[in-house]
């Protein structure tokens, strides 16, 4: 116990300066141009150490402040017994024999009344002692962080600190070497966001278990059997749960955010640990909430969407529906549904049980046909590490790159399928940053082997429609030019204006499923805007 009670303090006092000296190195090599040697500064094993210890201090802080029971209430309970029992002796000594029932009805309506206005107001009490404590406590978890990092983003205390590399890394060009700096920026964000807001998202997780996730379970979906219910939560209990009734719903371009998000220009040292994050490293902190707390208590690299029933039941119908019009234009055919980049497979399998229950209430219904349902397969080349769900029927993600995945499922006729070819919609949730993977699904199809007859002329585009999930048009998801067309981010010296977006020249139709994007959850939502979105490129002229 004395060895654990040492070696803990020494932990606390080495780490606030671990950090400093560590972050100091790496911008010192980094700037001589010499970005292979940072690793030396050993600047994510300092992120670590203080991670652990900003953990323990929170639980000291829990643990000393630790609420306790209002010892009022059960005097106040036990005086409004004996005074409501006198009143009642008084009256019903006054009132004549024949009124005593419908007096004792009375005065059982109001005592009624008056016990649940006062459990209420007692009620009340309690949860604004609970929300205080709640913020105190998150105050005092702020401070904490604010003793371990600040002396590492200002070590002399001095306004040449504001000069540093550090701040203004995200200014420089594409090729300068900022990554270390952006993985620095993304922790102290998330340590920020956690001390913050981390006790509000775990009271709402207990309130609300749907909401209970990490990276060894499926939103508490037990993966057991061939009929598992589907549990996800709603739109209106992640509102509820973090507080989210004022947040808008609808995507706004940053550029048209106030003034009061542009830098700030009083020396950085004057500025608060907030302040410091958001406007001098643009860790983008300063509207966020619960929310985005909770994307980081999840620990992985590759959370950015938050499921909610509302969202996969609408997403199913919309591919049910769109199938079905592709399969009255162009007749009935076999309909595959690939989600490349699927990472654990959560939506494929969300998907899948939408559909099934969706197909099920349709045929118990007065209909003449039963409902088509598509072939839906989950393909990601492991690169996120996402969890693997081993010898699971119900989540099998097929180890293939997004080329492989196209290779296999693509659109091909064979004398199998009567000569029929299969359709493809491709799914991506996600797509990685500065990447583009449409121009792959719109390659043209290979011939068919061995075709038969006219079946003979291959197939213009692999993918009948694609629908991405994620921030479009200016934000992380995929390359804001090549996969979403917008000419702020045309890479060639020419105006853009003048250019056809890539999808359009060949020969898609974007369209954006507002309703679908009204019901999403993103990492990097806030109060100002939703980010995520679903947009579907379909192949042909817009109707």
């Amino acid at each position: 116990m004395l060895f654990y009670d040492l070696t803990r303090r020494l932990n606390k006092a080495v780490a606030p300066a671990f950090l400093k000296y560590s972050l100091k190195l790496h911008e010192s090599l980094t700037a001589a141009a010499l970005p292979r040697l940072a690793p030396l500064a050993l600047l994510p094993v300092a992120q670590r150490l203080a991670s652990i210890e900003l953990q323990d201090d929170y639980r000291h802080l829990g643990l000393g402040s630790a609420t306790k029971g209002d010892k009022g209430d059960s005097f106040v309970d036990q005086v409004w017994d004996v005074l409501f029992e006198d009143r009642h002796q008084r009256l019903k000594a006054q009132r004549e024999e024949k009124v005593e029932d419908e007096v004792q009805r009375q005065w059982k309506e109001r005592q009624e009344r008056r016990r649940m206005k006062h459990n209420q107001l007692a009620k009340d009490r309690k949860e604004k002692q609970r929300k205080d404590n709640v913020h105190e406590l998150s105050k005092q978890r702020v401070q904490t962080l604010e003793r371990y990092i600040r002396p590492a983003l200002l070590p002399t205390g001095s306004s040449g600190d504001q000069h540093r590399h550090l701040f203004a890394h995200h200014d420089q060009s594409d090729d300068s070497p900022t990554d270390g700096y952006d993985r620095f920026v993304r922790w102290i964000r998330g340590e920020y966001l956690v001390a913050r807001y981390g006790l509000a998202v775990s009271n709402a997780i207990k309130r609300h278990p749907e909401l209970r996730d990490d990276a060894a379970g499926l939103s508490t979906v037990e993966v057991a059997t061939d009929e598992v219910p589907l549990k996800l939560p709603s739109v209106a209990m992640v509102e509820e749960a973090f507080g989210m009734k004022d947040w808008n719903r609808q995507k706004v371009p940053y550029a048209s955010w106030g003034e009061e998000d542009d830098n700030l220009q009083s020396d950085a040292n004057e500025l608060d640990i907030e302040q410091l994050i958001h406007h001098k490293l643009k860790g983008q902190i300063a509207h966020s909430g619960p929310l985005n707390a909770y994307f980081e208590m999840r620990r992985r690299e590759d959370s950015y969407e938050l499921w909610t029933r509302d969202y996969i039941f609408g997403l199913a119908q919309y591919l049910l529906g769109r199938i079905a019009e592709m399969d009255e234009e162009q007749g009935l055919t076999k309909t595959i549904v690939l989600d490349v980049g699927a990472g654990d497979g959560r939506l494929v399998y969300f998907l899948r049980r939408a559909m099934k229950e969706i197909a099920k209430k349709r045929d118990d219904g007065p209909t003449d046909a039963p409902t088509t349902l598509p072939i839906i397969i989950a393909t990601d080349d492991g690169s996120w590490r996402a969890p693997i769900y081993k010898n699971n029927s119900d989540i099998e993600v097929e180890r293939l790159s997004t080329l492989e995945a196209l290779s296999k499922y693509e659109p091909r006729a064979d004398e199998q399928e009567g000569w029929n070819r299969r359709r493809l919609i491709v799914l991506c949730s996600w797509m990685p940053p500065g990447e583009d993977w449409t121009a792959d699904f719109r390659l043209p199809t290979s011939p068919a082997s061995d075709a038969h007859d006219d079946s003979e002329k291959a197939v213009e585009r692999l993918a009948e429609e694609y629908v991405l999930i994620g921030e479009a048009d200016d934000g992380t998801c995929g390359h804001n030019w090549y996969t979403w067309g917008n000419p702020a981010f045309y890479p060639g010296e020419e105006e853009a204006e003048t250019k056809d977006a890539p999808y359009a020249v060949d020969g898609y139709t974007r369209v954006d499923l507002k309703a679908l994007s009204q019901l999403q959850f993103s990492r990097f939502d806030c109060r100002r805007s939703s980010e995520s979105q679903t947009v579907s490129f379909r192949r042909g002229p817009s109707s």
